[in-house]
């Protein structure tokens, strides 16, 4: 391999239209009229960056502590992920605990929420209730056969209550009839 050869020290009356003419492709720092006196041929140390200061870990804590009260307070995104907890609990891989989570923050919120989100809460709570009631009883009938039918049937109710759900709380919509069986 060819050994490099080092650099000559720039003269303090060149400028980079030089460097353009003869190819040099590595910018050097340009000098200032102070550094005249010194010895050019000296390196310069670079400026140290000033860095950001950093959060403490209470303010971490307290901005991620933001961030996740949004999801458990009554309104839009609490009523919103009810909705996919329940979506979720549809899915046999996931079983009956996104569900059952979503049941309890129902339940906790809809004492404390107001106006659109009250029906939203009251419609999630009775969809758990019914859910469940309609699983024991197909489950029970299994035994007829006619119980698959019936779990067929909650199945689609399920999913077809929950996206009805979905969609009202992206229109700020209330829930119709919160109290109702159907969908």
């Amino acid at each position: 391999m060819a050994e490099r050869k080092p650099r000559k020290p720039r003269a303090s009356g060149q400028n980079r239209a030089d460097d353009a003419q003869s190819g040099s492709s590595s910018p050097e720092p340009a000098e200032d009229a102070g550094a005249q006196g010194e010895d050019e041929a000296a390196p310069r140390a670079p400026r140290p960056a000033v860095p950001a200061p950093r959060p403490t870990a209470e303010e971490r804590a307290e901005s991620a502590f933001d961030v996740i009260s949004v999801y458990l307070h009554p309104g839009r995104e609490n009523v919103m992920l009810i909705y996919i907890l329940y979506l979720l609990g549809a899915v046999p891989a996931f079983g009956a605990i996104p569900i059952i989570v979503g049941f309890v923050m129902a339940l906790l919120n809809r004492t404390e929420s107001e106006g659109v989100w009250a029906s939203h809460y009251e419609y999630q709570f009775r969809q758990a209730a019914i859910g469940l009631l309609f699983v024991i009883v197909s489950a029970i009938l299994t035994v007829v056969l006619i119980g698959i039918i019936g779990l067929i049937l909650t199945f689609v109710w399920w999913i077809v209550r929950s996206v009805k759900g979905i969609q009202a709380a992206s229109r700020d919509d209330p829930i119709d009839d919160p109290r109702s069986y159907g969908w």
